[in-house]
């Protein structure tokens, strides 16, 4: 389990370099991946730029499919390789240790809302301010799975490093 963990965190490396080097392609709208990485913006912000027809839209959704997605795809696995591996490392009970890929299951699917909700904005040309608040919930719930699967597992890591 420890090999696929490694191999699916080099995954991510490289999804997350293939996605800045198409995103750099963009411009900053696209380079920022500003509406994943924040909810902390205006909902006419959003609006505005994904009803303006702007090659950015293009190029946004271009970045997301496929690459964020093989990013997340990865990183899920990773996660949830590397909990199971250290639970191994540990003895934890083989019947119990699928418990630990639920997490960053969440975060998977939770990472996987967002860029639906995304794409789905970005093909229509426009949002409504409900719209923009049920990505600005995706985006939250996907970094407060995503902090609870790290923290699982750097927990795990640790508990094996001091054992």
């Amino acid at each position: 389990m420890f090999y696929i963990a490694v191999l699916l965190f080099l995954g991510v490396v490289a999804a997350r370099w293939a996605s800045w080097r198409e995103a750099e392609r963009h411009g900053d709208t696209v380079s920022t991946r500003r509406w994943e990485i924040s909810v902390f913006y205006r909902d006419d912000e959003f609006i505005g730029w994904v009803t303006s027809g702007a090659p950015s839209l293009d190029g946004y959704a271009r970045v997301l499919a496929p690459f964020d997605f093989a990013l997340f795809v990865c990183l899920t696995g990773a996660l949830a390789a590397a909990s199971l591996a250290a639970a191994e490392a540990l003895h934890f009970p083989q019947s119990g240790r699928w418990v630990l890929v639920l997490i960053p299951l969440a975060y998977g699917a939770a990472d996987f809302v967002e860029d639906r909700i995304l794409l789905r904005l970005i093909a229509a040309g426009g949002a409504s301010q409900s719209e923009v608040l049920g990505l600005k919930k995706a985006t939250l719930m996907k970094f407060v799975t995503l902090g609870a699967a790290v923290g699982q597992t750097l927990i795990l890591l640790l508990w094996l490093v001091v054992a």
